[in-house]
């Protein structure tokens, strides 16, 4: 029970971090939008200049925070289809084991992107009398420092290295009980759905 009460208030946490990306979406949008308004309306002269760099990594960073939060509603594809045939526990030693996995898979993700992180900070790449955090190697056209984007994925693979550990770790659990979930447990709801 101490295990699900983590979890959600984990989930609170991964959510919170997941609305940094709408404002980076509504961002890009706009950008995009006023973008397209300028190249029809001068016939392509005009434009903003690094919009497309804007986009992707905006794009990237919006895509990452969300995959722990889908996590959380499991949202994820299983294909259940023949194991659901099996009893209750098999089908819980059997999802372990495919979790496991998957947070293995993670984890090297997780440990990739910590890399990528310390790889695009420390190279030599510094604006005369430019704060700390403009170290780094800088975008093609606006400059920003590519850390920064980098960061937030590994954020987003913690978060979902952790929910997935708390699930194969509750899984196990489950099935050692021979307990299945609380119908609560089972994913999104029909409203939830709907308003996608």
């Amino acid at each position: 029970m101490k295990l699900q009460k983590f979890r959600a208030a984990f989930g609170r946490v991964v959510v919170g971090i997941g609305y940094i990306s709408l404002v980076m979406l509504f961002i890009m949008v706009i950008v995009v939008a006023v973008d397209v308004v300028l190249r029809k309306i001068s016939g392509g002269s005009m434009r903003i200049d690094g919009s497309n760099e804007i986009t992707g990594f905006f794009m990237v960073v919006v895509c990452t925070l969300w995959i722990p939060a889908l996590q959380l509603k499991n949202g994820h594809i299983l294909v259940t289809l023949f194991t659901d045939k099996f009893p209750y526990r098999f089908r819980c030693f059997w999802l372990c084991v495919i979790m496991l996995l998957e947070s293995a898979v993670i984890a090297l993700l997780t440990i990739g992107a910590y890399r990528k992180v310390i790889d695009l900070f420390t190279v030599v790449k510094r604006v005369e009398g430019a704060p700390w955090w403009m170290s780094g190697r800088l975008t093609d056209v606006l400059n920003m420092p590519m850390w920064l984007f980098a960061v937030f994925v590994l954020i987003a693979f913690l978060e979902y290295f952790i929910i997935s550990l708390i699930d194969t770790i509750q899984l196990c659990i489950d099935g050692i009980k021979n307990e299945p979930p609380a119908p609560a447990d089972k994913g999104w709801s029909e409203d939830e759905v709907k308003g996608i």
